[in-house]
Order: structure tokens, then C-alpha cells, then sequence
């Protein structure tokens, strides 16, 4: 395939339709502890939510990492796929050879270490020690992967973070279980490099069923990575820090994953990260902010180091998000954020508010967070659970959004519910929202016959990936993330 960095601008065209990381734990690549985009700060108890079940078809059964059943709304394929790699290593838990299938390596590192491009690394059942620190690095059309082989668990030894990676480029790791993380699931960065960041990488199948000891701490934390994708993952209960924490992070795919339960926000892109595309996913129970659009960076982290926005160009389309919001939460949070968009997402039972504007990182060269659209989606709620519906922040221009064709249904108001209140946001009143019309999202969250969502989206001035079950978009669309069946 045409590599993402050599045309990098192709893939925004592509994913956006004409439009695009984390704190560390001590390491020089991060924002420290700074994270004021976090929810309140005194302390988040998750143990009361509920929604711990597995991840099974009923829940997000998707469009896997084809991206759908046609080219037509497909968002960029990944690196590795179609491909047949030139060189294959192995690796054993207990072995203490050279690589071979006959006499495998013992340990990851060794196999990274290794590794050439166009590199298959294969690593067998069993239990492993934390990934320390490896900078893998092929190449455009030669990537080096990791393949868990079978039922794979790093063991992070409860003080460590799982798996780290500097500068990795043209790398895929696929169907590893990280356990016992005391820092971070996942970190991946530049290597302190800022002008030269960590691409082309891709986590698939990664199960991180929790991380972090209550400090600032990531299941999966991204500093200065581009051109990535995140597929197929199932990560949950992430202790204080985000599922997924993005610090100046560029061009990347969010998709079809399952993030449940941590103590604060779902996935963050902040830093001056900008073109993410976040879809497909279910968020389960995230009492924050379900996706953070930007956030509070400190200034000597952002990349580039003049970014004007904490984010730009964040889209989140076609993901199922429910009972979240429960700590001074939100589905959708644009905090310094340039020209987002949230459109043709299902939210279910979300609790205080339902989207936030605000401005955490200021100072002359930052845009007000501005310009976001909220459409075509399709919201079922009780009243009761809200503080109110939105609530906006000082330094920010809610004049510039647009909230067009959702739906918003109550389930503990009666037929005269007028919707949603705009007054006194600054927010401009919605443009031909339908309200107290019950959607019949089923348990499945597919529209029932004569929902009154199927057809009734309008354009959003973009291209549509696959929704939520990998189906293209019709035309016009249905409303949230689900299309007619």
C-alpha cells in the first residue's frame, strides 16, 4: 500500500473527507503530572459502576480491521495488511536460543533487538516479563510485527509499565495480553525526538484489562506517534489516567475496540494532536469524558512545539457510548479544540452533561476552542441524571459550533419535553433536531422498524467511515451509529 508518511496528506483527505498523546511517567517525553483535563481532581470512585462483562457480538461486533464491507467508506487499510513477511523469528518462554523455530530466543527483547524489516516475530504461548524500552524500526513495505501465537500475557510485574516502545517505525504488534501494569499499559513515544516521531504503528487485538496504581497512569499512553491505529482492543480500568492518552499525536485510526471502566476520561488527544478518527468503538461506564478533544498540555510537550490547539480535527463518528459521564463526565468533551466533529454516535444513559466546550490550556497563540459540529446523532437519556445539558467554558467561542439533526429522547419526560436547553450557553439553538421520538435502539443498538432515525442524517460535509457493525453509511444516513440493517 501507499505508505501514510509519504502521503501523509493523503490520508487526512481520505479519513476526514478534505479535513487528522499522554503524560509520562517520569521519562522526558511527557507532560508530567500536569493533566488538569482530567475530571475533578479529588478523588474518582469507580467500584460503584457497573458494565464488567466481556466484550461478545452483541456489544461490538464490527467491521474488523478491513474496515468495512466496501472500499467506498474504508478508512486506511494497515501496514501489514495483505502482507507476507521475508524473515520469521521465534520465540519461547524458558529458551535461550538464536531466533530459530528449532532454538527460539527466551525473551521479546531479544527477538526486537534482532529484527530486521520485513520481519515476523513470533512469539509462543506462555508468560513473559515486561517489554523494556525496544526501538524497532522497518520500513515503508517492510514492517516488522509482533504476533502473539497463542495465548500471550506479558507479565508487567506490578511496578512497570507493560510494553514500551521509542521511536518505533513501521511496527506491528498484534494479540498480546498485558497484566499487572503498575505505571502504564502501553507507552510508545518519540524518543524524546520531537522532530522526528514514532509512525507507522499498529496495536491490534491488544487486551489490557487494567493498568496504572492510582498515579497519572495510562492503559495505553502515545507521546509524539503518527500515521498509527488502534484496532480491535479491549482495555479497561485504567487508574487515573486515560484508556488511551494522546500527546501530540497525528493522522491515526481509533477502531472497533471495547474501553470500559476507568477511574477517569475514555481516549484523550491533546498536544497538538490533530486528524484522529475515532470510530467503531464502544465506550462502557467511562465516568469522565468519554473522548476528550484536547485537554491541558504543559507548554514544552507539544508537538510541534508552536501547535496552536491543544487538538485539531479530532472525529468521532459512529461509536456506542453509554452509562458514562457519572463523575462530572461527558460522551464528548472539545476542550481547545479546532474544528472537531462528533456525529452519528449513539449515547446511552450519559449522566451531568452530554458535551462540554471548554479552555484549559491559554495564552496568545492558542485558538479558542471553536468551529465543532454535533450531528446526526442520536442521544437516549434521563433528565433526571443530568446537571444540564451542556456546559461551556470561559475562553471559548460556542458561537462557532453547530449542533444539527440529533436525537433526543427522555425516557422519564412525557410527550411534551421540549429537548434540550441552549439558553444562556452561547451555543446557537439546534438546527432540525427531533425530539421525544423513541429511536427503538435495541440491546443490540441497532434501529428498530420504523425508528425514526433510519434515513433522517443530513450531510456533515465528509466522508463516512463504516458504522458501528462495518456497514457503509447510506444516503441519506441514518442517525447515530447504526445504519439500517
Amino acid at each position: 500500500m501507499r505508505s501514510l508518511r509519504s502521503g501523509s496528506r493523503a490520508l487526512a483527505l481520505v479519513v476526514f473527507g478534505l479535513l487528522g498523546c499522554g503524560d509520562d511517567d517520569g521519562g522526558t517525553t511527557d507532560g508530567g503530572g500536569r493533566d488538569a483535563s482530567r475530571p475533578d481532581a479529588n478523588g474518582i470512585d469507580a467500584s460503584g459502576i457497573d458494565g464488567g462483562e466481556e466484550l461478545d457480538a452483541g456489544d461490538r461486533d464490527g467491521g474488523g480491521t478491513d474496515a468495512g464491507s466496501s472500499e467506498a467508506c474504508a478508512w486506511p487499510a494497515p501496514i501489514d495488511e495483505g502482507h507476507t513477511f521475508a524473515r520469521t523469528l521465534f520465540v519461547r518462554a524458558g529458551a535461550s536460543g538464536d531466533g530459530s523455530e528449532a532454538n527460539p530466543f527466551g525473551d521479546i527483547e531479544d527477538a526486537a533487538a534482532a529484527a530486521t524489516p520485513d520481519t515476523l516475530i513470533r512469539v509462543a504461548a506462555g508468560t513473559y516479563d515486561h517489554v523494556r524500552a525496544i526501538s524497532p524500526q522497518g520500513e515503508e513495505g517492510r514492517p516488522i510485527k509482533f504476533l502473539a501465537d497463542g495465548e500471550v500475557v506479558i507479565d508487567a510485574g506490578d511496578g512497570n509499565t507493560g510494553w514500551t516502545m521509542n521511536d518505533a517505525r513501521h511496527v506491528v504488534i498484534e494479540g498480546f495480553t498485558i497484566r499487572n501494569a503498575g505505571v502504564h499499559g502501553m507507552n510508545l513515544d518519540d524518543g524524546g525526538s520531537f522532530d522526528t516521531p514514532a509512525h507507522h504503528v499498529v496495536l491490534r487485538d491488544v487486551t489490557i484489562p487494567s493498568a496504572g496504581s492510582g498515579g497519572n497512569n495510562d492503559c495505553i499512553k502515545m507521546s509524539g506517534v503518527d500515521d498509527f491505529w488502534i484496532l480491535d482492543s479491549d482495555v479497561a480500568e485504567c487508574d487515573r489516567g486515560e484508556i488511551v492518552d494522546m500527546v501530540g499525536c497525528h493522522r491515526g485510526v481509533i477502531a472497533n475496540n471495547r474501553f470500559a471502566r476507568p477511574v477517569g476520561n475514555g481516549v484523550q488527544a491533546k498536544g497538538g494532536s490533530s486528524d484522529v478518527l475515532i470510530t467503531g468503538n464502544l465506550f462502557d461506564a467511562i465516568p469522565g469524558r468519554s473522548v476528550n478533544a484536547g485537554g491541558s498540555t504543559g507548554l514544552e510537550f507539544f508537538r510541534p512545539i508552536d501547535a496552536p490547539h491543544e487538538a485539531a480535527r479530532i472525529v468521532v463518528i459512529a461509536n456506542v457510548i453509554r452509562d458514562g459521564g457519572a463523575e462530572s463526565g461527558a460522551a464528548i468533551a472539545f476542550v481547545g479544540c479546532d474544528a472537531c466533529v462528533f456525529a452519528h454516535n449513539t449515547v446511552i444513559h450519559p449522566q451531568t452533561w452530554i458535551a462540554r466546550i471548554l479552555q484549559e490550556t491559554t495564552g496568545e497563540r492558542f485558538v479558542p476552542s471553536r468551529d465543532g459540529l454535533f450531528a446526526n446523532n442520536v442521544i437516549v437519556m434521563r433528565a433526571a441524571d443530568l446537571r444540564t445539558f451542556f456546559n461551556v467554558g470561559g475562553g471559548t467561542a460556542p458561537e462557532t459550533f453547530r449542533f444539527e439533526r440529533n436525537l433526543w429522547f427522555a425516557e422519564d419526560q412525557g410527550a411534551g419535553w421540549a429537548g434540550p436547553s441552549y439558553g444562556g450557553t452561547g451555543i446557537p439553538n439546534g438546527i432540525d433536531e427531533l425530539v421525544q421520538m423513541d429511536p427503538l435502539v435495541g440491546d443490540d443498538y441497532e434501529l428498530g422498524a420504523g425508528s425514526p432515525a433510519r434515513g433522517a442524517g443530513v450531510s456533515i460535509g465528509r466522508a463516512l467511515p463504516p458504522d458501528f457493525r462495518g456497514r457503509c453509511y447510506a444516503e441519506p444516513p441514518a442517525l447515530g451509529a447504526l445504519e439500517t440493517p
